[in-house]
């Protein structure tokens, strides 16, 4: 009898153990990352203008950003900055623009994504002879400590006569995630994504990601972890643009349906968008307004734009 009952045990545990997983555990690494209270990234590096699009070095000490705070333009022309610091902890220094060869003298360049060696930066802009309203742009260096090249266009079939911008390159550089719209602030705006099979390849036709990240309202700015296993980004299906992530258990599944981050990244009708996750996965960055709890209504891009000004938030996953 005791024999029988060990078995039964043993057998029930074993059905137990090879039994696929509930629906409801699914992307369950989100539920275990908790997300410390977002921290200004202060006012040596912010400034009383548009601040934004954060892309930093592997190691933390190279922070690359978009701000309107052009020395000679009265319209606030949005150029790229550099700032530095010696160590991760260490403070920033002043950011300088960061120079010619990246930046246009006449238009706008934002959505800046730095690869994962720190040779090529990708980034939008919408300078005269693109393809489109915004066109997507890389620039590279031979080391991280050489100058930068003369940016050159994505070309077709990455940039069309609409808007793309947020060029996210995987940490192999073979897989390429960015957002599409009509126009800048238009709702049709998804997240799509290219491959191909070697560096020096050409593109592929880009296709919208499949699964839940994309909805009937607007997602864009993705960034993706160095194991490409979770794409952040923005999205205003909850009624503002806030951030959201996603996971996967491989490259080779589907994304899961995407949780929105919690108060201390999102908060009360403000506006956060731009994400970029660090190298180690411990730091989360990006730009916000925050929204005063006595004004009206909640943030947007038309009412807190030039508000926007970059944050920092922890990030520890279990």
């Amino acid at each position: 009898m005791l024999v029988r009952l060990i078995t039964a045990l043993s057998l029930v545990k074993l059905l137990v153990s090879c039994a696929p997983a509930p629906e409801s555990s699914r992307g369950m690494a989100v539920l275990h990352c908790e997300y410390g209270s977002a921290q200004s990234l202060g006012p040596i590096v912010n400034s009383s203008v548009f601040d934004g699009s954060p892309t930093l070095s592997a190691d933390e000490t190279e922070l690359l950003f978009t701000s309107a705070r052009h020395p000679t333009s009265p319209r606030g022309q949005q150029d790229i900055f550099v700032s530095r610091r010696s160590a991760r902890n260490a403070p920033w220094s002043r950011p300088v623009n960061a120079g010619a060869m990246i930046n246009d003298s006449s238009g706008d360049d934002f959505s800046l994504r730095l690869s994962n060696d720190g040779k090529a930066l990708y980034y939008a802009s919408n300078r005269s002879g693109g393809f489109g309203k915004g066109d997507m742009y890389v620039a590279t260096r031979a080391s991280v400590e050489a100058p930068w090249s003369r940016a050159e266009n994505l070309g077709a079939p990455l940039n069309t006569d609409a808007f793309e911008a947020f060029p996210t390159p995987s940490a192999d550089s073979l897989t390429l995630f960015f957002n599409r719209s009509t126009t800048f602030d238009s709702q049709d705006s998804d997240i799509w994504v290219s491959t191909r099979a070697r560096t020096f390849d050409q593109w592929s036709a880009p296709q919208r990601v499949s699964g839940a990240i994309n909805s009937e309202r607007a997602e864009f700015s993705p960034a993706l972890s160095p194991d490409g296993n979770r794409l952040y980004f923005a999205s205003e299906r909850g009624g503002s643009v806030e951030l959201w992530v996603a996971t996967r258990g491989d490259h080779a599944q589907e994304w899961d349906a995407p949780e929105k981050l919690w108060m201390e990244v999102n908060f009360p009708r403000s506006m956060t968008l731009g994400p970029f996750i660090a190298n180690d996965q411990r730091s989360l960055y990006f730009m916000a307004a925050r929204q005063d709890l006595a004004a009206a209504g909640a943030c947007t891009p038309g009412t807190c734009f030039d508000r926007l000004d970059l944050y920092a938030s922890t990030v520890s996953c279990r």
